[in-house]
């Protein structure tokens, strides 16, 4: 049901606008003067959406939904205030907020002692695992860039790789007898998953966390 609540505002703003439509070829209202004062509800609208898709990304949806409020006032002449000199200082700010506020998920977190780290800054990292009982990594890509490479190591039950991506990128070789789950939070930035995965129903899981901040991770078996 959950799900279906994005699905459902967004058809019914299209059938609104539709109505609207429709109603200004009638000339019953100007269509056109409509559209000119209350176009900025599309990025509110945007923001509603963003955050009922996906609520881990609060602080973007309401960075969107701010700017719709502020190009809205301005559009109805109650306020003169340009949006992008605020855009840019509040997404900064919001990026640090996502990073400091970002809550750990509910499965087992792994210890230093059980974890092989990659970490490359203003450059890069290749590493390949080929452990026997492989528990979790940590990889950190800041102005550089990580391979981790994984399709050696087994997975008995679970394992857990925490990335941290800063106008870098990091690429993840994994098995593909692995379940992958994606619970990354991107911020301006993007998680690609090309993995062709060949798990049962009780295939060990592989959980992919953290924070891809102007960035990238990719994340295949070939």
């Amino acid at each position: 049901m959950k799900a279906y609540i994005p699905r459902f505002i967004t058809g019914l703003a299209i059938v609104a606008f539709g109505v609207a439509f429709l109603l200004g070829n009638f000339e019953v209202l100007n269509f056109k003067e409509l559209v000119h004062d209350w176009w900025p509800l599309a990025i509110i609208l945007a923001g509603l959406i963003m955050l009922l898709n996906d609520a881990r990304s609060y602080l973007w949806a309401l960075l969107v939904i701010a700017i719709g409020v502020v190009v809205q006032l301005n559009q109805l002449d109650i306020t003169d205030i340009n949006p992008w000199q605020l855009f840019w200082p509040v997404a900064i700010i919001f990026v640090g907020l996502s990073v400091l506020f970002n809550k750990a998920t509910s499965h087992p977190k792994v210890s230093k002692t059980e974890r092989d780290d990659a970490t490359a800054v203003l450059g890069g990292s290749d590493q390949r695992n080929t452990s026997d009982d492989f528990k979790g990594s940590k990889a950190t890509a800041i102005l550089g860039g990580v391979k981790l490479d994984l399709r050696k190591a087994t997975i008995k039950k679970d394992a857990t790789i925490e990335v941290f991506c800063f106008w870098g990128g990091v690429e993840l070789l994994v098995p593909r007898n692995v379940i992958v789950r994606n619970q990354t939070s991107a911020v301006l930035g993007g998680i690609e998953d090309k993995t062709e995965q060949e798990a049962g129903k009780n295939a060990p899981v592989l959980y992919i966390t953290g924070d891809v901040i102007m960035g990238g991770v990719e994340i295949k078996n070939q």
